[in-house]
């Protein structure tokens, strides 16, 4: 009874406040201080709290901390004991949060089991900030990442509220805590500033490095994500699971960490630095993480004494071989969309850019006074399949940087290319991407040498490698390779030789546009720009990027008519009408009721009646309907709008419509049709809108039709660039074959072009939320590639059945036809518009993409390790060429390219069976635009007798030994009857040249 009655303290009133506080805790009941010294075993729910638990105050050691937190904390006492910890100084033990141990431990898992699943989402922001400050530290971050990964196995198999609510809190703290640029330094600071061993410090590092560094945050927040309901995560904090934003801020981290740490000069900490960049280089975003760190490093130093570039050798100096070179190869394909446009027929190759010269001062400065990455630097101009990746402007700024070198590697750089550009292996079996940029290169090479030593030239261009590796051009059957040949002999020539002994061919196709721009490129010579100019040229990329802001509702802004809101220009103010009250006797109408006229009169038909007037609350009816666009703009405008319904469900569904009618008045459209493309191409679905995949495709390829010329190669290279899903990169290629189709005359519904219907059966078919999620975006393009199919295989077919039964010819039975039923069924041919323009804005635009691409890229590229994605872009080319059909202008060159891309996939096609249909449609595709059996036995014929052994090989392995029994069906069936066809038309080609040949006598 004595110890109930005990008192817990005793305040003495004279004192000041402070004293007592201190005489509070020193006349703590000592039953309550015995019973805290007992270890916590877990076996009750809540431990039994310290004095510091139940006395408000601050907390003298880490271990009263702990105690405190396990006690479910009043507000106050837990900003007491959180601002403990973020002040150590203040505890009588030595405590030191940000290094690991297992009382740092202890308190970072009491913080993410107790404290964020009770506090975090109710607290207020003072609270917020002290538990994120607390939580910056690496043991913290890597047991939240842990915390997500163990709640993801729980939502998998079972999912709760409270785990979901746990697993939201946690996301959330994490972005908290990571998302302050300064945050990664400020880790690295707080471990420095201890008194750890270093080699614990470095291990801690590294494990820091190798936890946001690796992309393993990125993982495991994408993967919770996905676990957890849809509107579950908050906007701000779905940056974690978006790899192009977790990647610019990693890169504006390090940026920050290297512009505030490369003045100390410290050996160590340019190592950590480093370290970090290496891990991060491996994300797998390198373009968004290149972009902000290089943009954060010039902006941060842009007032700076320091220049950005000593930040920059103290980052990347300790770097390995291996990262120095994805860093620099990384930092020339961020500068390439900068300083140049895709085609490079923009720059004039006469006069120095700025766009050049701001990027070779980047990459001067990065490659100074370092062996490492010098040498590094020169396969991007010298390997064909890199420099064939890099557009004519990043070469042109790789040659300003090595031509400033007083040593030989300029003529070395010139011999390498010389002799890849004169092997006869490469003229015959490069594709024409890499042997143009060679050419290239080899031009803007030429120039530099011959202004420092023109004697060096002289004696290169008359070694007997450049007059055979002419020679052996002009004798190649690709024309491409043979004109190639003559313009590096021409310009050549056109520097070392007199004037009445200089090259000249003499040729029509020597004074076109395209030869004088490479012969112009022997003038080439850039300057190194200054670090305004490169500060000048990132500026601009961030202004282009930056995103919009949303715009005004568009009821508050423009004219409401009748209640409703109207698009388009303001018109001109309207005086008001004022009403005038007639003054004398009202007439009034008397109206006789046994009037006969009555019977006369007819009733007004009933209105139609709207749906909205259905409800039964009046109040709900929302009268202010958003009317349809009138102009682009405001297409453009309710396209943008993702938040509200009705605008954006109503720009789609009459996108495609108001394009095509605007086409035809004034330059509207084709003034906004990229910027319009655009958006369509990255347009995604927020509200579920009933076909949507099929009204995007329609407004898209609306848009091409507008101006083919400019737009489809646009998309072309569109589909190969960005950051687009597979679905989008479809919807693309989807778009330009039908609009090519379209183009050639093949717009109304028939065998070739037909209209997707619906099933006759529609118990059959998914409901419709899920049937647009499960049918693929190419559904149009598909049905299109099956008629063509049917098209090239049926007449075959017929054939082959005709000759199985010759011995019944006698008794066979013909049918003749009137002329005038004949002219009666036949349908009137449209002018085919894509013959003109298929090889220039169609072909060229697609292949040379993908051929980049691949060679950038490898086996990481999304064409390779996507067979669906390369399935569509070769039914595309194929419907497009035979959509362009025989008439199509440079049709040899297209054939030569197109075969050579077909053969290049060979063994891929082997590994797949879609990928294998698609090779053999491209093939039958091929032998049938090109009618003149004869000249396509000539010109072609090692590519026909590698197809036709290969197509033979095919056949057989399809056989009954082989892939498949040989009455398979599906696919299967299709790739067998496509070999079949293949055989037969390869046959009959090699028979009309034999026959040729022969000259008539093959009968014999």
């Amino acid at each position: 009874m004595e110890d109930l009655l005990k008192a817990a303290r005793t305040v003495d009133r004279n004192v000041s406040a402070k004293q007592n506080h201190l005489t509070a805790i020193d006349r703590t009941s000592e039953p309550l201080r015995s019973i805290s010294k007992e270890p916590f075993d877990g076996s009750t729910t809540h431990p039994i709290p310290s004095k510091s638990a139940l006395v408000f105050g601050r907390p003298r050691t880490a271990k009263e901390v702990l105690d405190i937190l396990r006690a479910e904390p009043s507000p106050s006492q837990l900003i007491a004991s959180l601002s403990a910890l973020l002040e150590p100084a203040s505890l009588d033990d030595v405590f030191e949060a940000s290094c690991p141990g297992p009382l740092q431990a202890q308190i970072v898992n009491t913080l993410l089991t107790l404290i964020i699943p009770n506090c975090w989402s109710s607290s207020d922001r003072e609270i917020k900030g002290l538990l994120r400050s607390s939580l910056s530290t690496v043991t913290a971050i890597s047991a939240i990442v842990s915390s997500i990964q163990a709640l993801i196995a729980q939502l998998n198999t079972k999912r709760e509220a409270q785990d979901t609510g746990r697993c939201v809190d946690l996301i959330s703290v994490l972005s908290e805590v990571l998302k302050p640029d300064n945050r990664v330094h400020e880790i690295y600071a707080s471990l420095s500033s201890t008194s750890t061993a270093k080699v614990k410090l470095d291990l801690t590092w590294k494990s820091f490095a190798n936890i946001i560094g690796s992309g393993k945050v990125l993982s495991v927040v994408a993967e919770a994500e996905d676990a957890l309901p849809d509107t579950t995560l908050a906007k701000e904090h779905r940056w974690l699971a978006t790899g192009s934003d977790y990647a610019a801020w990693l890169g504006r981290s390090i940026a920050y960490f290297a512009v505030t740490e490369h003045v100390s000069d410290d050996a160590s900490t340019s190592q950590a630095l480093s370290q970090l960049l290496a891990r991060a280089l491996t994300v797998g975003h390198a373009l968004p993480f290149i972009a902000a760190f290089h943009t954060t490093l010039l902006q941060r130093l842009a007032e700076s004494s320091h220049t950005p570039v000593t930040a920059l050798r103290y980052t990347t100096q300790p770097l390995p071989a291996h990262s120095k070179r994805a860093f620099l190869e990384h930092t020339l394909r961020w500068l390439a969309p900068l300083i140049s446009h895709h085609d490079t027929y923009h720059l004039a190759p006469a006069s120095s850019s700025q766009g050049v010269s701001a990027a070779a001062y980047l990459v001067d400065e990065l490659v100074a006074n370092d062996q490492t990455m010098q040498h590094n630097l020169i396969p991007f101009v010298t390997d064909p399949t890199t420099s064939s990746t890099f557009p004519l402007a990043i070469r042109r700024a790789v040659f300003a940087v090595i031509s400033r070198d007083e040593d030989d590697t300029l003529h070395t750089i010139f011999k390498d290319i010389l002799r890849n550009f004169s092997d006869p292996l490469f003229i015959m079996h490069a594709p024409t991407i890499q042997q143009e940029s060679m050419a290239q290169t080899l031009l803007v090479a030429a120039g530099y040498i011959h202004r420092t030593t023109p004697v060096a030239l002289l004696t290169l261009v008359r070694s007997s490698g450049h007059m055979q590796g002419v020679s052996s051009r002009l004798d190649a059957s690709n024309t491409r390779a043979r004109w190639l040949g003559m313009i590096i002999g021409t310009a050549l020539s056109g520097l070392v030789d007199k004037e009445g002994m200089k090259m000249n061919f003499g040729t029509d196709d020597m004074q076109t546009a395209d030869a004088h721009w490479y012969l112009d490129l022997v003038k080439v010579d850039d300057d190194l720009g200054s670090r305004e100019s490169l500060l000048k040229l990132t500026t601009q990329d961030i202004v282009a990027r930056r995103p919009r802001p949303k715009h005004e509702k568009r009821t508050t802004t423009l004219p409401v008519i009748d209640g409703k809101p109207t698009f388009g220009p303001l018109g001109p103010p309207q005086a008001p009408v004022q009403q005038t009250e007639v003054e004398g006797a009202k007439v009034t109408e008397i109206l006789d009721s046994s009037s006969e006229a009555d019977d006369e009169l007819k009733p007004y038909a009933k209105p139609d009646s709207d749906p909205e007037d259905s409800d039964e609350d009046a109040t709900l009816v929302d009268r202010n309907k958003t009317r349809p666009p009138a102009y682009i703009r405001d297409l453009m405008t309710m396209l943008r709008d993702t938040e509200n319904h009705g605008p954006f469900t109503l720009g789609l569904k009459h996108a495609a419509s108001l394009t095509r009618r605007k086409i035809g008045f004034g330059k509207e459209v084709s003034d906004h049709a990229e910027e319009l493309a655009r958006i369509l191409c990255s347009l995604q679905d927020p509200f579920d809108t009933d076909d949507f995949d099929e009204l995007k495709l329609q407004a898209l390829i609306a848009v091409v039709m507008s101006s083919p010329i400019t737009i489809a190669p646009w998309l072309g290279r569109q589909a190969f660039v960005g950051e687009y899903s597979i679905a989008q990169r479809c919807v693309m290629l989807t778009a330009l074959g039908l609009s090519g189709r379209e183009l050639a005359g093949l717009q109304e519904p028939d065998g070739l072009n037909p209209v997707s219907s619906k099933p006759s059966f529609p118990s059959k078919q998914l409901p419709s939320h899920l049937h647009d999620t499960y049918t693929p975006p190419t559904r149009r393009l598909e049905a299109a590639h099956l008629s063509l199919e049917k098209s090239l295989i049926a007449p075959l077919a017929l054939q082959a059945a005709d000759q199985s039964t010759a011995h019944l010819n006698a008794v066979k039975v013909r049918t003749f036809s009137s002329r005038m039923a004949t002219a009666r069924t036949k349908r009137k041919e449209l002018p085919n518009g894509l013959a003109k323009i298929f090889a220039q804005c169609y072909f060229t635009p697609l292949v040379r993409s993908y051929q980049k691409d691949v060679a950038a890229y490898g086996s990481g590229s999304v064409w390779v390790s996507a067979p669906f994605l390369l399935v569509t872009l070769l039914k595309t080319l194929a419907l497009l060429l035979h959509a362009s059909g025989p008439a199509t202008l440079g049709l040899r060159e297209v054939a030569e390219e197109f075969w050579q891309m077909l053969l290049a996939l060979r063994v891929q096609a082997l590994g797949d069976i879609t990928v294998l249909e698609a090779v053999l449609f491209g093939f039958l595709t091929l032998l049938e635009v090109n009618t003149n059996k004869q000249q396509l036995a000539d010109e072609f014929s090692r590519q026909l007798m590698e197809t036709r052994d290969w197509v033979d090989m095919v056949f057989e392995r399809t056989g009954a030994s082989g892939l498949v029994d040989q009455d398979g069906t599906g696919e299967v069936a299709k790739v067998r009857t496509l070999a079949a066809g293949l055989l037969v038309r390869a046959g009959e080609i090699m028979e009309a040249s034999r026959a040729a040949f022969m000259g008539g006598m093959s009968d014999f």
